[in-house]
């Protein structure tokens, strides 16, 4: 196993418990909740195969399921997001990179590209989490809130963390 991919278990696995421990715990106002879960699939480089992607997304979701209590709302919009991440990085790839895989970064997608990319897939993941969570749309207003506030919120926190990371290395 390569130095790269111990490093990269290692900060799923405490991007996992960082979510589980503190981020769900986080409501700010009692709408807007961080998911920093995110930035796992944000990262995933763009040549693999959709039904592994897939598969170790359910899985992640489902540990944080089974953690957080939530009878499967993780697994399934870790699913959807991992769906959605192939075709999406195919459509903001506005040029021929002449390399098959790539991870999606400032550097590869452009400014505008990767915050775009960051938006959709977190308004994605918010989306199906809080529907399936409500499962009703009984109050479509405190919903909309919900899914907005923490939708703005995690991509302002992913987008710095990633400035960070970036500029470490």
């Amino acid at each position: 196993m390569s130095k790269y991919r111990l490093w990269r278990i290692i900060g799923a696995v405490f991007v996992i418990l960082l979510q589980i421990l503190m981020c769900n715990r986080i409501a700010l106002w009692g709408i807007a909740t961080p998911f920093v879960v995110v930035y796992l699939f944000l990262k995933i480089p763009s040549g693999l195969k959709p039904h592994f992607l897939m598969t170790v997304s359910f899985f992640i979701g489902l540990l944080i399921d089974v953690f957080t209590n939530t009878l499967g709302v993780y697994a399934l919009a870790s699913v959807t997001v991992a769906f959605l991440h192939n075709p999406l990085l195919a459509r903001l790839q506005y040029r021929d990179r002449g390399e098959e895989s790539f991870v999606p970064s400032f550097d590869s997608l452009g400014l505008w590209g990767y915050m775009l990319y960051t938006f959709v897939l977190t308004f994605v993941f918010c989306t199906v989490l809080f529907c399936a969570e409500s499962f009703s749309f009984f109050s479509p207003l405190l919903l909309t809130g919900r899914i907005v506030g923490s939708t703005l919120l995690t991509v302002f926190v992913l987008l710095v963390v990633d400035l960070l990371i970036e500029k470490k290395r």
